[in-house]
């Protein structure tokens, strides 16, 4: 039976880091009080933007643009997508051929959630230290110029995946910034990701909401993002019109 709704956000564990080639600093879960000492329990949790499924926008490259909260305010639906998802058989380049006839149906302002080769599965296992950074980071998926262009082109909005880097990670020139900078043209426009469980959405359709926490003035923000699919899709699909 097909799940109306499926959570696809990232869990925070301790020790995690997403991205060490760009910090080192892991996620840090450590209890401040406990029952035992001081008759209640208070946990501290340390972790970055790039240790979580996080919505980001140009504010993440740039030192002007509005920050995700300031983007959904302006939205009616604030922070719910028409989204579109493509599931590909993929081990490097998502090449515009592949995308070619989803982004057909790409409207403007819409979601574009792309499940390259069940990646999350590699997430899983470098939790668990099977894969390297080379395993997971440098070998993630990643969009062409050309599949960056044909992305912008249909309007997307929000691009989401379940993969670490959306662009080159093997390309010493800023790592491919430059598709994102354009992206970022449009300073509506938003990444979300990595994401998981992305398998379980059968329908090509369907509505995506981001579910941020409610951090003012910070690039990108944890959020724990949901799908709905089937009838409850064409529920919240009334929202959007």
């Amino acid at each position: 039976m097909k799940n109306s709704i499926v959570k696809v956000s990232l869990p925070i564990n301790n020790g995690t880091n997403l991205y060490p080639m760009v910090k080192d600093i892991p996620t840090n879960i450590t209890p401040i009080k406990t029952i035992a000492k001081d008759g209640v329990e208070i946990w501290n949790v340390s972790f970055t933007t790039l240790d979580c499924t996080y919505v980001e926008t140009v504010r993440h490259i740039s030192s002007e643009g509005p920050f995700p909260l300031e983007v959904f305010s302006k939205r009616k639906a604030y922070d719910l997508y028409r989204a579109i998802i493509v599931h590909l058989e993929v081990d490097e380049e998502i090449k515009l051929s592949d995308l070619e006839p989803y982004l057909s149906k790409i409207r403007k302002g819409d979601a574009l959630i792309v499940d390259a080769n069940s990646y999350t599965d590699k997430w899983l296992e470098k939790c668990h230290g099977v894969v390297t950074v080379n395993g997971y980071n440098l070998g993630s998926p990643y969009f062409s110029t050309e599949a960056m262009r044909g992305i912008i082109d249909a309007g997307t909005s929000i691009l989401a995946g379940n993969f670490p880097s959306f662009s080159n990670p093997q390309t010493k020139e800023g790592f491919g910034i430059d598709m994102i900078a354009e992206f970022y043209r449009d300073q509506d426009n938003m990444i979300l990701a990595p994401l998981v469980d992305l398998y379980k959405i059968e329908d090509t359709e369907a509505v995506l909401q981001i579910n941020p926490v409610m951090i003012k003035n910070c690039c990108g923000i944890p959020c724990c993002p949901v799908v709905y699919q089937g009838e409850l899709k064409s529920a919240f699909m009334m929202l959007l019109r």
